[in-house]
């Protein structure tokens, strides 16, 4: 089929029926398993794929003895059908703000440590500046959020981009470099010191996050690529207000990265130790698909965020 005859066919033929069922034998990589998962049987799922196939003029799946396989084709094709639910969801979901007299729900994933706590400060200022919008936090995995926003179950991600490759159809936007830090209560002997050697930090008492942890490995990885040893752990602790908690009144040293110091009042109740890592910095970015425009909340919170950012003093 002529790709000019298929562009002006697509829009006026394609039927969402056929595109839902794409969609889960993509997913699933199963006629079967698709087929229960549309409540359809599976010769007609065959069928729907094989009219789909056939008015796109392409091969979408190779059929395998334990299942399919997408081709390269439907590989390509399957952003865009996943897309089209998407952009189906988000308009259903402004319809029911409109319809309830809010001006618009933003969804935002995060995974914790950078979210906390510049992102309730820019969430916020977002509240004052518009008052009837709505927000939705999801707090999870780096590689969940991305099949998040693929799905269309949130407009924007913040994560760390160091721990994850992004592909082709998202859209990152730095917000700031993360740095790896030495914290200590502000009562802390060595905060009066101008100067530290790691063997000096590493004859006191720490808190450690566990090494099942992606902290953890981050902390190991870094540290024995500059020749430094893990400090020894005091206390264990997973849990980061339980470290904070335990560097502020337990008189344990802690690691920590920039955001969590500089941004809200942890600034006020620990201290960074000067103790300079040669570690590479950690860019922190706002993720969305490339093919889905953000929208006006989204914009704002992120420059809320970069107008915190930009206003935090150094330390």
């Amino acid at each position: 089929m002529p790709s000019s005859n298929l562009i002006h066919r697509l829009p006026r033929h394609l039927k969402l029926s056929e595109l839902r069922v794409f969609i889960a034998v993509f997913e699933l990589g199963s006629f079967h398993r698709a087929a229960a998962a549309v409540h359809l049987t599976q010769p007609a799922v065959t069928k729907s794929i094989a009219g789909l196939e056939k008015m796109l003029g392409v091969k979408l799946f190779e059929r395998l003895t334990n299942g399919v396989e997408p081709t390269s084709f439907g590989r390509s094709f399957a952003p865009r059908a996943l897309a089209v639910f998407s952009e189906l969801r988000r308009a259903a979901q402004e319809l029911n703000s409109l319809r309830s007299g809010a001006t618009g729900t933003l969804r935002v994933g995060t995974v914790p440590m950078p979210a906390i706590p510049f992102l309730p400060i820019a969430i916020r200022r977002l509240g004052e500046a518009q008052p009837s919008c709505a927000v939705a936090v999801i707090e999870a995995r780096e590689a969940e959020l991305l099949d998040r926003l693929r799905k269309g179950d949130i407009e924007l991600a913040i994560l760390r981009l160091s721990l994850l490759e992004l592909d082709a159809d998202m859209l990152a936007t730095a917000l700031f470099d993360e740095q790896l830090a030495v914290l200590a209560g502000r009562d802390h002997p060595l905060v009066e010191r101008e100067r530290l050697s790691w063997d000096e930090l590493l004859e006191q008492r720490w808190v450690i996050p566990p090494p099942d942890c992606i902290f953890y490995e981050y902390l190991l990885r870094n540290l024995a690529g500059q020749g430094l040893a893990m400090p020894r752990a005091s206390v264990e602790a997973y849990s980061v207000p339980v470290q904070v908690g335990l560097t502020q009144h337990g008189g344990l040293l802690s690691f920590g990265m920039r955001s969590r110091f500089e941004f809200g009042d942890q600034r006020h109740r620990l201290m960074r130790l000067p103790f300079e890592f040669s570690c590479a910095a950690r860019p922190v970015a706002v993720v969305s698909l490339r093919c889905r425009e953000r929208g006006p909340l989204a914009q704002q919170l992120i420059t809320h965020i970069c107008a915190q950012y930009a206003q935090t003093p150094s330390p």
